[in-house]
């Protein structure tokens, strides 16, 4: 969310003063300017949960389980504590179960370990940036395993490097239900993720420029 927004902060600078959502400001190192403008996603936030409460209600009604969100927290930071509590507290806002589990895994963690967690999870995601970190043995049979892990690695074929993520892709799709190859899927997404959601910020925030001119203009 937070490369989203910056994202459309730094579109909204290159865009025409028309559409952009940003006031024009001319770059000098003058004493004097205007104020800064702050921006704030808590608005575009509340439209969006405000939705995701319609969608899931929806669902429901048209007999279908309740969407359930389930956490798993890698590492110990206090802050990320607080980011999940905070996940929990809007899933149950928006009509979803939330059941926060916490497991403490990271790139340190002794592999006998970290499948004592993984052997039984539904959805496996790893993101530590250690290539064959997640191999068959340490998943459940139809598990789904998403890699976010980007990491380069010798081509056993060629001797050129190539890119790998952090599972035994051969290995594990052999006994996966799903499973995301590195590259091809995460980072393709991400990016695709990305420029959708800046046109999104973009046109909201364009929307609201627009409405409260329109308002200035009836005031007068």
């Amino acid at each position: 969310a937070a490369t989203s927004l910056t994202s459309a902060l730094a579109s909204g600078l290159l865009q025409p003063a028309h559409s952009c959502f940003l006031r024009p400001h001319p770059f000098h190192l003058a004493a004097v300017r205007d104020e800064v403008v702050v921006t704030s996603g808590r608005k575009l936030a509340q439209q969006f949960k405000q939705e995701v409460r319609q969608e899931v209600e929806e669902w429901v009604a048209s007999g279908n389980k309740r969407p359930h969100l389930s956490v798993i927290l890698v590492g110990e930071n206090p802050a990320s504590h607080s980011y999940v509590l905070d996940k929990t507290r809007a899933a149950a806002d928006m009509g979803m179960n939330s059941d926060a589990t916490v497991t403490i895994s990271h790139r340190y963690t002794p592999k006998e370990q970290l499948k004592k967690h993984t052997i039984f999870a539904d959805i496996v995601i790893s993101a530590a940036g250690i290539p064959n970190l997640i191999t068959s043995d340490m998943i459940k049979e139809g598990a789904a395993v998403i890699d976010v892990g980007i990491n380069r690695v010798h081509d056993p074929v060629t001797p050129k490097p190539k890119l790998g993520g952090d599972v035994d892709f051969e290995g594990v799709r052999e006994k996966a239900g799903y499973i995301t190859p590195v590259p091809g899927c995460v980072g393709p997404m991400t990016v695709a993720m990305l420029m959708k959601n800046t046109i999104i910020v973009l046109r909201l925030e364009e929307r609201e420029v627009l409405e409260s001119k329109k308002l200035r203009v009836a005031a007068n």
